[in-house]
């Protein structure tokens, strides 16, 4: 019998172990926030620099940085005009706080920019929603890819991982062609 009970205690530990394993992995494995745009400017001292005509501020201090050809790259191998990808997330003021960025990337010539990310603030009546912090103008979005097919911006809600691909006008973001992401894509049924 002492036996058995001692299967069967280390049995139970085993089990708890794989579940707490299994609720670990999603939480590390979750999707991040990625905004792909051309450098505007920058400044080392502060270190900071704006893309996408100078819309969005990103805080470089604590990141990685990825430059093609070199090892350890720093801020000052970013030049003005460089297209980059920044990794990273939000503050409550839209500044983002990098954790890496890659150069260079590719960016369609038709867009300033790329926006991978949830939607946040969605507001379909003035056809406006967040992602990654910044404001978004969805007015003249003619709808929203999903699974193959195209849906109204008036079914956008908040909460949905989104690729958007966004222009300045106006000195705003303005969104002129967004997908929803493949695990999000049951968010409107």
């Amino acid at each position: 019998m002492f036996k058995q009970v001692k299967t069967g205690f280390v049995f139970g530990v085993l089990i708890i172990g794989i579940f707490a394993t299994g609720i670990i992995l999603p939480a590390v494995a979750a999707a991040k926030d990625k905004i792909i745009g051309t450098v505007s400017s920058l400044d080392e001292s502060t270190g900071t620099l704006t893309i996408i005509d100078n819309l969005v501020e990103i805080n470089v201090n604590n990141a990685k940085i990825e430059k093609r050809g070199l090892d350890n790259a720093t801020l000052s191998d970013i030049q003005e005009g460089d297209i980059i990808k920044i990794t990273g997330a939000a503050d409550e003021a839209g500044l983002i706080e990098a954790s890496s960025i890659k150069d260079p990337v590719k960016l369609n010539k038709k867009y300033d920019g790329k926006i991978t990310g949830k939607t946040s603030k969605v507001n379909t009546s003035a056809d406006t929603f967040y992602i990654m912090g910044q404001k978004v103008d969805a007015g003249n979005l003619a709808g929203v890819t999903m699974g193959g097919r195209t849906i109204s911006f008036d079914n956008m809600r908040s909460g949905v991982r989104v690729d958007v691909y966004v222009i300045d006008k106006n000195s705003q973001l303005v969104a002129k062609k967004m997908a929803i992401r493949s695990e999000s894509c049951n968010f409107c049924h």
